[in-house]
């Protein structure tokens, strides 16, 4: 099962299209969950109702192009009429912003009526969609995350942006660095992914390199234990150990693994 948050909007009977949606939605797997709904003004073209906005979470089977698909099936069932006019009027809009806890669209940084539902729904992204350096680089902190699923077997337990970039620190950071936790049936080395990584243009973010760090679950709670601001393991030297909890959540299985 794969957690997913889908983005939900409409302005031609909304309160109407919206109950319609979520029961067909539901139908798209299990355990769904609702969050607040709030009307909003249209932004792009403004010759049109208000919108009613907020977010369903499902558990889902499906995989993020399949799921998309589906969604887009409940619009057309709904009504949804697509034209020129991409902003104009709709019966129901239905997008997936979150997938795995990893951000699918760049509008959860920004617009307040997709994120505030979201960290609703998810507190454990609050931190991650306020991070203005995520947002700058979203299409790349993106790519990075979709090569590392390629390299490795099985998908990591969770992934973590780690370092002062990551937490939009006023000191410059010297590396951008990821923390993939994943256990051993996740085949795949922080060598071949770091290499994949550079290979196709991802292992910089303008002047600063990326790099990955790959470590089993029990390595890192082990680290998380660690008191003090130093740790060595395996002969990595990794740095302020007590704001594990502050690090950004960028990809998590259905049941991610979170710091104590």
């Amino acid at each position: 099962m794969h957690s997913a948050v889908i983005g939900v909007g409409s302005n031609i009977s909304p309160e109407e299209n919206v109950a319609k949606a979520a029961k067909e939605v539901s139908l798209l797997g299990k355990s769904i969950r609702k969050s607040e709904f709030v009307y909003t003004k249209p932004l792009l073209y403004e010759k049109q109702d208000d919108f009613l906005n907020g977010v369903f979470h499902i558990d889902t089977p499906y995989e993020y192009e399949e799921l998309n698909g589906r969604l887009k099936e409940i619009e057309n069932k709904l009504g949804r009429v697509r034209t020129e006019n991409r902003s104009g009027p709709r019966t129901i809009d239905l997008d997936t912003v979150i997938y795995n806890n990893q951000v699918k669209d760049p509008d959860a940084f920004t617009r307040e009526f997709i994120k505030d539902p979201v960290t609703e729904l998810l507190p454990e992204l609050e931190d991650t969609l306020t991070c203005s350096n995520y947002s700058n680089h979203f299409e790349t902190v993106h790519g990075i995350i979709e090569k590392i699923l390629s390299v490795l077997s099985a998908p990591p337990v969770s992934v973590f942006g780690a370092g002062s970039w990551f937490r939009d620190a006023e000191l410059p950071a010297v590396s951008i660095e990821i923390f993939v936790i994943a256990d051993d049936s996740a085949n795949g080395t922080e060598e071949a992914i770091n290499r994949e990584l550079k290979a196709s243009g991802l292992g910089k973010i303008g002047s600063l390199p990326v790099l990955v760090l790959l470590f089993p679950p029990e390595e890192i709670r082990v680290m998380a234990a660690v008191n003090n601001n130093e740790a060595e393991t395996d002969g990595r030297s990794v740095s302020s150990i007590s704001e594990f909890p502050s690090f950004r959540l960028l990809y998590g299985s259905p049941q991610p693994f979170l710091l104590p």
